[in-house]
Formats: structure tokens, sequence, C-alpha cells
């Protein structure tokens, strides 16, 4: 299936933004790892397998915090309506999004501030590689502010059978995945909790 998506992308293209973006003075070179594609093409797939969007088409999904989009491009690929959330003034998801088409809606997910809402609710709603805790600054999200975003999501996101898949970064501030209180959110939940993945069905 890698060997599929890769034929489907302009890796010209792709590769002529890296050359471009790299002399840019204020880039963050960590954000270039992302042009290694065929690794992530895999990873992202290895994503969808493990959701199961192999056995269905047609299914709607919100990525949330895509950055350079290609978990709604793997969607796409595999029939499924995929839309993003991302925050504003990134210039290289920004040339990266546009270049693979995807629906992406510039928003910033912060504390005790809804999601902007759907035309029609989703069948799935992601977030992979989330770190709402940033380190060295004062973003913290307790089990309060977990708690708004979840209720956020089951509520005025997702259908009813819907669900809420997130794979979270260490969080430094405190020392783990999430902390004691978060954990008994998520259980309230019925969450399915395995290591840094978190999966709740809205019931």
């Amino acid at each position: 299936m890698a060997d599929h998506v890769m034929a489907s992308l302009n890796t010209d293209e792709l590769l002529a933004i890296r050359d471009e973006e790299v002399l840019q003075p204020d880039r963050r070179l960590i954000d270039f790892k992302y042009f290694n594609i065929r690794p992530w093409i895999v990873e992202n797939i290895k994503r969808a397998l493990r959701l199961g969007l192999h056995q269905h088409r047609g299914r709607r999904i919100l990525d949330i915090g895509t950055g350079f989009g290609y978990f709604p491009y793997i969607c796409e690929f595999m029939e499924h309506q995929s839309a993003a959330l991302d925050i504003p003034d990134h210039r290289l998801y920004d040339r990266v999004i546009d270049a693979l088409k995807i629906n992406r809606t510039h928003h910033k997910v912060n504390p005790f501030e809804p999601l902007p809402a759907p035309e029609r609710p989703y069948d799935y709603v992601t977030a992979y590689q989330l770190a709402f805790n940033r380190p060295g600054t004062d973003e913290h999200w307790g089990a309060a502010e977990w708690a708004f975003f979840v209720e956020d999501v089951l509520n005025n996101q997702l259908k009813d059978g819907g669900r809420l898949h997130m794979e979270l970064n260490w969080s430094f501030p405190i020392n783990a995945w999430y902390d004691k209180e978060t954990r008994k959110l998520f259980d309230k939940h019925q969450a399915t909790r395995t290591g840094n993945e978190v999966d709740i069905v809205k019931r």
C-alpha cells in the first residue's frame, strides 16, 4: 500500500519545498524530519489500519494538529472524507498542506475554547503526537482542561458511536503522558488506554 501512496504523491514538489524552506533563517529544522516521506507514509498507514479504516469507505474524519497532513492524505487515499486543523502562521505546514490538497482549517486549540463547529458530525476525531502541555511554558492541561476538550469533541464533533483517538506526547511538566486526575477522567468515559494512546467512543 505504501508503494501505491508514494506513487500518488508529487515528491518532487515536496522536496522542492524542503530545499527552499531550509534556507529560511527562522526555520525550525526539526520539522524537516517529515520530508523523510516514506517512513511517515508507512506510519500513517499503520495508524489508519489500527483504526480499522481499511474495513469501510466514506467515513468522515477530523485530524487535529495535522502537521504535514500525511494522515488525512492517507484517509483520502482510502476513500474517506478528511478534514484537518492546525495552527496558523506556519509557512512550512501551509505549503505542504497546499501541495497535498488537504482540507485544512487554521485553528489553535486553547483550553476552555470549543473547536470549530462541523457541518456534519464526524465518525472519527484523531490527534497524533498531541502536546497540549508545552515544556517551558505556562501551558499545562489538567483534568479540567481535558474534560472541556473531551466533552466538546463528544458532544459537538462526533456522531453517536464515533471515536476520539489520541496519541499523546510526553508531558515534561508532569513527567508523564497525563496526570492522575486526567486518567480518572478518561476512565469515566470508559476510555481504552494503552501507553500514550487514548481511545474514547461516544456512547
